[in-house]
Order: C-alpha cells, then structure tokens, then sequence
C-alpha cells in the first residue's frame, strides 16, 4: 500500500516517527482546505498562504502529541485557528481588516470545518452572556438584538441614558474577561455582536 492510500491511524504513526513522507500526505491531503478557511475570514492570498504555512510547521513541530485514534482534521484546524487569532491580533487597528471581519459576518456557507468554528463561537458567546446580569443581559440584548439606541433603551426599561451605558460598559467589561479566557478576540466578538459604546 502507498502512502497516499494509508488510513489515518498509521500515517498518524508514521508522523510521530518524523516521517517526511508522512507530512507531505498530511499537507497534500488538507492544504487546500486550510487556505480556504484561511482564506474565507482574510480574503487576502498571501496572508491565507502565511497561516497554511504557519499551521502545517506547528502541526510537524507538534506531532509527537497526534492520537492515532482521532482524526487528524481537528487537530490541523485547531492549529489553523490559532495562526489566524495571531493574524487577527497583530491586524486589530487595521480598519481594512476590520472591514473584512464585517463581510465575514455575513458570509454563510456549508463548509463543515467552517460551521464547526462558528458554532464553537456561537456556544461561547451564550455562556458568555449567561456570566452577565439580568439588567446587564437585557440592555445588551435590547442594543444587539433588536437594534435600539441608548434613549429607546432608556425608555423602555424606564432607567436613564446613562444607566443604559454604565450596563453596557460593564457587560462588555465581562464578555471581554470571557472571551480573553477562551482565546476569542474581543473585538471579533464586537463586531459579531454589532455593539458599540459609541
């Protein structure tokens, strides 16, 4: 059998042994999904093919910590993740690029690993939420959800304009403190929120 037809759990043991051979299967096998990852959040081409690379040296330096047993899928997204959370890091003041976090928003597709990311984040985001109070959940909710400004909030929950900011201030005080613990950027999660303190 070649190397290009070997099941997982054996090329995951070959590439635990430094097999070279191995890794170019790996890379061969899934480069082009990890550029199109890469590529759906940057739309840039030479970024997406500085995070390929990024992934696939860690996921070489990091083989030895491979499991036979699972998929070696997961485990190379994770890796592709984490190079792009370091991308978006150094790119947080670049407004073209927050620009382009805006269009991701609304960008929608059936990609599974794509779905998997955005489903993790979703699933953060409500714990996140479940971590802030009552007052502090609908004042959020009221500003996200259904759009309304600091007046229409005020008047709505009978509380004043500046009540209003000082929850909203503190409820993002809190949903960053969360977000940092699970490596989500907090101001990914702004604009996946659309709230400001403007």
């Amino acid at each position: 059998m070649t190397i290009r037809h070997l099941p997982e759990p054996e090329l995951c043991g070959r590439l635990i042994e430094g097999d070279e051979h191995a890794f170019r299967e790996v890379f061969d096998r899934f480069h082009r999904k990890i550029f199109q990852f890469a590529f759906n959040f940057l739309k840039d081409k030479a970024q997406s093919e500085e995070i390929v690379q990024d992934a696939f040296l860690s996921f070489w330096l990091h083989r030895e910590t491979l499991n036979p047993n699972q998929p070696i899928a997961p485990f190379l997204f994770t890796i592709a993740r984490r190079a792009l959370t370091d991308t978006w890091r150094k790119a947080a003041a670049s407004e073209r690029f927050r620009e382009q976090i805006r269009l991701f928003m609304d960008f929608s597709n059936n990609d599974t690993e794509e779905l998997i990311f955005k489903n993790e984040l979703e699933h953060i985001v409500q714990d996140a939420l479940s971590k802030l109070s009552d007052q502090q959940q609908e004042v959020f909710t009221l500003s996200r959800y259904e759009g309304l400004s600091y007046e229409e909030i005020a008047e709505r929950m009978h509380i004043s304009k500046n009540t209003v900011k000082y929850h909203l201030v503190n409820a993002l005080k809190v949903l960053r403190a969360y977000f940092g613990e699970h490596d989500v950027l907090y101001f990914y999660v702004i604009f996946f929120f659309g709230a400001t303190l403007s």
